[in-house]
């Protein structure tokens, strides 16, 4: 389980790393029932918001909130507080950041196991066994 924590770091750093010029540092870090995602900006220049998504199987994406830019080398944080039924499998996420006329111009994707509590994870194994 350390060694895919470890894993989950190195590609959030690799993902911050690849993003084209919006984005410096992008991370998801799992809490009890909840992820939050964070991320740091080197530059702004043509983002009238940033648009976080989620999905269950990097396939088809959620609209979760959107959030206004605050300029160049500005600190975001957004907690998805919407994850204590969603089991223990990976949730994906992407921070887009959308221009004027929802114009794509920058984003970047991060995975996360969150960390449900035991106390919800047994009470979703009790359900499975009735289904």
């Amino acid at each position: 389980m350390k060694r895919f924590l470890t894993l989950l770091i190195l590609i959030a750093f690799v993902s911050a790393a690849i993003a084209a010029n919006i984005f410096t540092e992008v991370k998801a870090s799992p809490g009890t029932n909840r992820v939050t995602l964070s991320w740091l900006t080197k530059t702004e220049d043509g983002v009238s918001k940033f648009v976080i998504l989620r999905s269950n199987d990097d396939a088809s994406y959620v609209e979760l909130d959107r959030i206004s830019p605050k300029g160049p080398g500005s600190r975001y944080e957004y907690v998805d507080t919407n994850v204590i039924f969603k089991g223990v499998s990976p949730l994906y996420y992407k921070i887009r950041a959308v221009g004027s006329n929802d114009k794509f111009i920058d984003e970047s994707s991060l995975f996360v196991l969150p960390n449900v509590n035991s106390i919800f994870r047994t009470w979703g194994t009790i359900k499975a066994m009735f289904r």
